[in-house]
């Protein structure tokens, strides 16, 4: 049986589920975890998995929720991924990630969109809209990747987590915009996983002597995107 309602102290909204196979389990003190929301408020309760920007958790006496990532604080959310990147370790291990095309320049980001990339002759940079910046979800500080190797963009407002704003450029020697083709890699909750979570499509076009490369990711919750701008023969 499925019910919405409130917790008792809290004004999370939230899906409580009853029973299951076997009854109701009741989780054990080393699973327990005190979660907190944005505003402070607290909950202790078992991580069980987490789907579509929705956590569902177990609380001490065997209840099961379900509940919205964004609810939580940005050290719970990064919780989330550490707990799935080691609930799906053994599949990564097992496939790997894909490998870069040859010629190929491999950029990794935290987006919370809409967020664009510019590429230009030997340089790239971040234009941002009204939400979090590349990176800075929730609080956040996680650089974008070039290569494997942290760019800590530098924005006219380096203050504001969110907002429109955009980045100087960063120099990538080599790069054309006019002779980089695109390929994305990846698009996943935490930046050691695999495959393609589905999301808004990502648009690439020319502007001017730039090539646009806008992440829509209207969706709810932060995402890493890895993708390559691969140099054309």
């Amino acid at each position: 049986m499925v019910a919405r309602f409130f917790i008792p102290g809290l004004i999370w909204s939230c899906v409580l589920i009853w029973g299951g196979v076997g009854g109701t389990a009741t989780a054990t003190a080393e699973e327990l975890r005190v979660f907190t929301d944005k505003s402070g408020r607290t909950l202790k309760a078992e991580f069980v998995s987490f789907k579509d920007n929705q956590v569902t958790m177990k609380r001490e006496d065997g209840q099961v929720f379900i509940l919205s990532a964004d609810t939580f604080s940005a050290e719970d959310n990064l919780y989330f991924r550490q707990k799935v990147n080691a609930q799906t370790g053994s599949e990564v291990k097992a496939s790997g990630r894909p490998e870069a095309p040859p010629n190929s320049v491999v950029i990794e980001a935290l987006i919370d969109g809409p967020s664009e990339l510019r590429v230009k002759k030997d340089g790239i940079y971040w234009i941002n809209g009204g939400n979090a910046k590349p990176g800075r979800h929730q609080g956040q500080e996680e650089p974008t990747y070039v290569d494997g190797k942290p760019w800590r963009p530098n924005w006219k407002n380096s203050r504001a987590n969110n907002g429109v704003d955009r980045t100087a450029t960063k120099s990538v020697d080599g790069i054309d915009p006019k002779e980089i083709g695109f390929q994305l890699l990846s698009v996943s909750i935490s930046r050691e996983a695999v495959g393609i979570e589905q999301r808004d499509k990502i648009q690439v076009n020319s502007i001017g002597e730039e090539l646009s490369i806008l992440i829509p990711d209207s969706q709810g919750g932060s995402r890493w995107y890895r993708f390559a701008l691969v140099k054309k023969p």
